[in-house]
């Protein structure tokens, strides 16, 4: 006999450089780096490192959460839009 499994959703972590946009929508999760341009959600092309800072900090917040409805912010000083 198989147990039930229970599920209350899957974590998930909005990425956003619209955070206007963002808050209306009131996602549980949301991050924004600071300053990023449309298209450049992680960064421009070719910026690996600063990408994969940013996918962390927003991992991040699944361990460390955020009050539902709000957009955490960061600024990442090598990001030059």
């Amino acid at each position: 006999m198989q147990r039930a499994i229970e599920m209350e959703g899957v974590p998930a972590v909005l990425v956003t450089v619209d955070p206007e946009q963002t808050w209306q929508a009131r996602p549980s999760r949301a991050f924004c780096p600071a300053g990023f341009k449309l298209g450049h959600s992680l960064g421009r092309a070719g910026m690996r490192e600063l990408q994969a800072k940013v996918v962390m900090d927003a991992l991040d917040l699944l361990v460390h959460p955020i009050e539902p409805g709000s957009i955490a912010r960061k600024e990442y000083p090598e990001y030059q839009g």
